[in-house]
């Protein structure tokens, strides 16, 4: 039997970090799907790729890797664009943000909800935040006055957003990109979930034509299974490169050149398959089996966002009469690994997401379906413990 270790940080990489011991773990939202499966081939060839990285200067090795994510993701925005660092992780490209814009002294506006982390890695850096709640985001009018009434100096969206799905297409993107030309804005997008997208949004040529200032941190960890070797490219438009390509140096010399020869590796085996059709039917298979194995127990997923295929699902749980910590804590006890969701809300966790959890999808494959069926066992008991008190209490009455 599983404890949580109590909430002492109240956050969810903790419970995250809690999931890696659990037998059913749906907490986090790395790929943990069977890289010897689905990309057999790439781990065959390790040997070659280690002496090709050997053989690549560092900075030849970045920018095949930046051209292949943008050949793999049709952005060819991204691909004429020469402004960007590799970080490790998404958390260390959401760093140097954070440093960035505390040394400017601006005011960060900052999508709630989200993954927690986000707000976290900006309130270390002492960066101001303001919260901008998602529906204002999908909504032009409330969103500029929200912008220019709180006097923003950056805008900072993630899209698909985690862990409603919600997705800013190309015609709601330039929308926003208007907004902040209007108004000089800064507009910081976290992507790190782009493979998500049902339709494709080259953002970089949307931003690179209207010539606002920006900033884009994309991330392989979501996407690909190679047990958290990841890359985040970190890209920016020309008039902020030296100020955040110093603050990259400072923490720096470069990302792995091994990662990320493994990581075009990845992607190539993955065009070969199909491209992103190939990743979102396995996104969708994970999904149906979530669909028809919950369907009609205590809780149901939320379809936020309609135009994004996630890796992760939203679920209300207001039929369970549990609290989201109770309900999390009581599927511990099952060895379930499921996120909260008031923590998501940043800004405003006492009294927002109680009634949600968060599950993720992309783990290994035989033992997803385990995963769901013991979190679907564990509901049923939870229906047969609550049935037996409500009969205990009205015998009583």
């Amino acid at each position: 039997m599983k404890f949580l270790p109590g909430h002492k940080n109240n956050n969810l990489t903790e419970l995250e970090v809690f999931g890696l011991s659990a037998k059913y773990n749906l907490a986090d939202g790395h790929s943990y799907i069977s890289a010897k499966e689905h990309f057999g081939s790439v781990l065959s060839e390790l040997p070659e790729l280690w002496g090709s990285a050997v053989e690549m200067p560092i900075p030849e090795m970045e920018v095949l890797f930046k051209n292949k994510f943008a050949e793999y993701f049709a952005l060819d925005g991204l691909r004429r664009h020469s402004h960007f660092s590799v970080c490790p992780t998404a958390s260390n490209s959401i760093d140097i943000v954070g440093a960035w814009a505390r040394s400017k002294n601006y005011k960060v506006g900052l999508v709630e909800p989200t993954f927690d982390n986000l707000a976290q890695l900006l309130r270390r850096r002492e960066v101001a935040l303001e919260a901008i709640p998602e529906k204002v985001v999908v909504d032009p009018a409330l969103l500029e006055d929200l912008v220019r009434d709180r006097r923003l100096d950056a805008l900072f969206l993630v899209n698909p957003n985690n862990p409603t799905g919600v997705a800013l297409d190309a015609i709601a993107m330039s929308n926003v990109i208007d907004l902040c030309h209007r108004h000089d804005v800064i507009l910081i997008l976290d992507t790190s979930f782009r493979f998500c997208h049902q339709t494709n949004i080259d953002e970089y040529a949307l931003l690179s034509d209207k010539g606002v200032s920006f900033i884009v941190l994309e991330d392989t960890g979501k996407q690909w299974p190679t047990l958290d070797t990841k890359a985040s490219l970190l890209s920016y438009s020309e008039d902020l490169a030296a100020d955040i390509r110093n603050i990259y140096e400072e923490i720096y010399l470069c990302c792995s050149n091994f990662s990320l020869r493994v990581i075009v590796a990845f992607i190539d085996e993955t065009l070969k398959k199909g491209g992103l059709s190939y990743m979102h039917s396995i996104v969708m298979k994970n999904i149906e089996i979530a669909r028809s194995e919950l369907e009609n127990s205590l809780v149901a997923i939320e379809t936020v966002g309609p135009s994004s295929i996630m890796t992760v699902m939203w679920l209300n749980i207001e039929k369970t009469g549990l609290s989201d910590l109770e309900l999390t804590d009581y599927l511990a006890k099952c060895d379930v690994a499921v996120l909260p969701g008031r923590y998501f809300y940043w800004n405003s966790h006492q009294v927002a997401g109680h009634n949600r959890i968060r599950i993720a999808l992309m783990k290994p494959d035989g033992q997803f379906l385990s995963s769901i069926l013991r979190l679907k066992q564990a509901l049923i008991e939870l229906a047969l413990i609550s049935a037996c008190k409500n009969k205990c209490l009205a015998e009583v009455l």
